[in-house]
């Protein structure tokens, strides 16, 4: 055996298996990208505050770089929406303590 390469034997604690969410945070957190927010999450407050039906008038919804992007099938919803989409904005990121969204897109 070369003395100048010698791998560590690991140990049972370091070979255990992981969620892989839990390795994907640390891989981007390692990288200076934050993680400090989850969609799935914001959306689920979303509907919380709106209510079942927007949750169904809606047709896709997701988040982009602190923007929550919803699509509505009603024009008129949408419109009420566009109206109070800062009230429910300042709602989210109450709920969260912090910041998590900088503002609401009704399409």
């Amino acid at each position: 055996m070369n003395k100048d390469y010698y791998i560590k034997p690991r140990g049972l604690s370091e070979a255990s298996e992981q969620p892989i969410i839990n390795v994907m945070e640390r891989f981007l957190e390692s990288l200076g990208i934050p993680t400090d927010f989850n969609q799935e999450e914001i959306i689920k407050v979303w509907e919380e505050i709106t209510g079942d039906l927007i949750k169904k008038l809606t047709k896709k919804i997701y988040v982009y770089d602190k923007v929550l992007f919803v699509y509505v099938n009603a024009p008129a919803l949408r419109s009420e929406l566009m109206m109070v989409r800062g009230n429910i904005c300042e709602k989210i990121n109450n709920h969260f303590g912090k910041k998590v969204l900088k503002h609401i897109e009704i399409k």
